[in-house]
């Protein structure tokens, strides 16, 4: 598994969805995504690791955003 690869991946689907939007659409696109990317690397444990890391961190930013913050 090429891990640059990876990092880079992972990092352009945070950009892509750090401007969070609450709306099912948007969900719905951060979880196809993420499945894509699994995909995309053979379902790695590791890359799945770090998509529910980013996934955890959007979903905080969320409520935050929610409660005003």
């Amino acid at each position: 598994m090429n891990y640059v690869e990876v990092y880079k991946s992972v990092l352009n689907y945070y950009r892509k969805y750090s401007q969070i939007r609450n709306e099912d659409s948007y969900w719905q696109e951060v979880f196809e995504s993420a499945h894509a990317i699994e995909t995309e690397f053979d379902n790695s444990k590791f890359v799945t690791d770090m998509l529910i890391a980013v996934i955890n961190e959007l979903e905080r930013k969320s409520r935050q955003q929610d409660k005003g913050g």
